[in-house]
């Protein structure tokens, strides 16, 4: 009888995925920012921030897709913008819209994956019901205006950003992505609200400057609103 041999038969292992994470750190100056916490401006005024929302869509590098939309909701998630399966190392460069690129803004929102932040059951308020679209930018909370020592927090202040015009184009090269676990990379932003309120340059003025819905009429103050919130938020 004859008998042949073959070696075993090894099955390979898996790939092992690998994970890049987009985080955005806000902060007033050089403090973290807490929600609901007091912060103080100049003349005296006093704010607490609220609610800190965005999007972000068309996320790339050339020829290299990281993804079709990031949110980021302060409140709800933290500081995770976005996570994907994917080789970071592909991403030394990134650009994004700022908002909700045309492409997107006007697609049905109950038509996207149920895991997509556009859907609308994952949007909710930062989707328009007056106004097909979506809100790009949502900045909310209190201030006190009373320079009377104390803490009145008279005024709310709401600034949502929308509409086509208003989406910005963001880019950022020479990213400094960190390893935060064995298969996880992690590429960090700062958001400083400090500057978005009280920008040298041009400070949104709370008690005359509330309210913005980017509406007709709104324009001035909504498009330094937009300006603001791009130039406050830059790589770590």
């Amino acid at each position: 009888m004859l008998f042949s041999c073959r070696p075993d038969e090894v099955t390979p292992p898996p790939p092992i995925s690998q994970t890049a994470r987009i985080v955005v750190n806000p902060i007033f100056g050089s403090s973290p920012l807490f929600l609901d916490s007091i912060y103080h401006g100049p003349n005296g005024i006093q704010i607490k921030v609220t609610d800190i929302k965005f999007y972000t869509t068309l996320l790339s590098n050339q020829n290299n897709t990281f993804s079709q939309v990031g949110y980021f909701d302060f409140r709800e998630k933290g500081n995770l913008m976005i996570e994907e399966t994917i080789d970071y190392s592909k991403f030394s460069s990134l650009s994004f819209t700022l908002g909700v690129d045309t492409s997107l803004n006007h697609d049905d929102p109950s038509a996207f994956p149920n895991n997509s932040p556009l859907n609308i059951i994952n949007a909710g308020s930062m989707h328009w019901g007056w106004n097909t679209g979506y809100i790009f930018i949502s900045v909310e909370g209190k201030a006190d205006t009373l320079a009377d020592g104390l803490e009145n927090f008279d005024l709310s202040f709401s600034y949502h950003v929308g509409t086509d015009l208003y989406q910005q184009d963001m880019s950022f090269s020479n990213l400094n992505w960190v390893k935060t676990t064995a298969q996880q990379y992690t590429l960090a932003f700062t958001l400083d609200m400090e500057s978005f309120f009280f920008n040298p340059t041009q400070p949104i003025d709370i008690p005359s400057e509330s309210f913005t819905h980017s509406g007709a009429g709104l324009g001035t103050l909504t498009q330094k609103v937009t300006t603001n919130f791009k130039n406050a938020l830059q790589t770590q």
